[in-house]
């Protein structure tokens, strides 16, 4: 039972989604706070109206629909979804990749570019965010929000940042996440308006302390890097590509549901 007649919308606690979590309290949503991967589930549990669902989560599951509303995509590098190793390294040099168990959207488009490039390491999906015990798996780690942005200031090598590999060698902006609601809802109009959420110096401050990013990366991850706006061609491109993928790859939806223990 909600304690609220208000509508529910299901955000992720990172701190680039700190501007967006205010901009829904200042359009009547109650905020609930949760992991991306639980999105689906909250939604058709009732719990909340809409969400922030990762684009594989929505790309593989005919249960959801997107809705005219706040995105999360950037249209250069991202900084907050980075493959990183300990040392001085290239992607050709990753014969084994680490996954964080909190992204299904960054494995499709590792998956795609690693295909595109003629690479073949192996993926190791781990249940652990942890940057460091993804380290102690293999050479390399796919990390994502706020523990991508400590991976930088710890100033672990960056060996990829996704954002520039799928503009560069897929071509398209790299959508990851878009406002959805379960198939059979309406979607909730109050979303689909501008202005759209924006990141404050407060943001900046707190992302900087809270992850040990430098102040001057902290303002340029959240002004000019990452985007929160309603993009509607940037997500079709995306979602059709990512939808195409899983349609002919059944072991790529297959290995999105495989964890293993760190």
């Amino acid at each position: 039972m909600r304690r609220l007649e208000m509508p529910v919308y299901v955000a992720p606690g990172y701190q680039y989604a700190a501007p967006l979590r205010r901009w829904l309290v200042s359009r009547g949503f109650v905020v609930h706070v949760a992991p991306p991967p639980e999105t689906l589930q909250l939604l058709k549990d009732g719990i909340a109206d809409a969400g922030l669902a990762p684009l594989g989560l929505i790309a593989t599951n005919t249960e959801l629909k997107t809705c005219p509303g706040p995105m999360v995509y950037s249209e250069r590098e991202t900084m907050s979804v980075l493959i990183v190793s300990r040392r001085p390294a290239t992607l050709r040099e990753c014969d084994t990749i680490a996954v964080t168990g909190e992204t299904r959207t960054s494995i499709l488009y590792l998956r795609l570019v690693l295909r595109e490039l003629g690479l073949q390491p192996r993926l190791l999906r781990l249940s652990t965010r942890n940057v460091w015990m993804l380290l102690r798996a293999a050479p390399c780690a796919l990390v994502i929000g706020d523990e991508a942005l400590y991976a930088l200031a710890q100033g672990l090598n960056v060996v990829a940042d996704m954002g520039v590999l799928v503009r560069d060698i897929l071509g398209i902006a790299p959508v990851y996440a878009a406002t959805a609601v379960i198939e059979n809802r309406k979607c909730p109009e109050s979303l689909a308006e501008p202005p759209w959420p924006r990141a404050q110096r407060r943001d900046v401050e707190a992302t900087a302390i809270a992850t040990g990013l430098p102040r001057r990366l902290a303002d340029m991850y959240h002004r000019s890097l990452l985007r929160l706006d309603y993009n509607p061609a940037a997500l079709e491109a995306a979602l059709l590509l990512l939808r195409d993928t899983v349609r002919y790859s059944q072991e790529t939806s297959a290995e999105l549901g495989i964890y293993q223990r760190a």
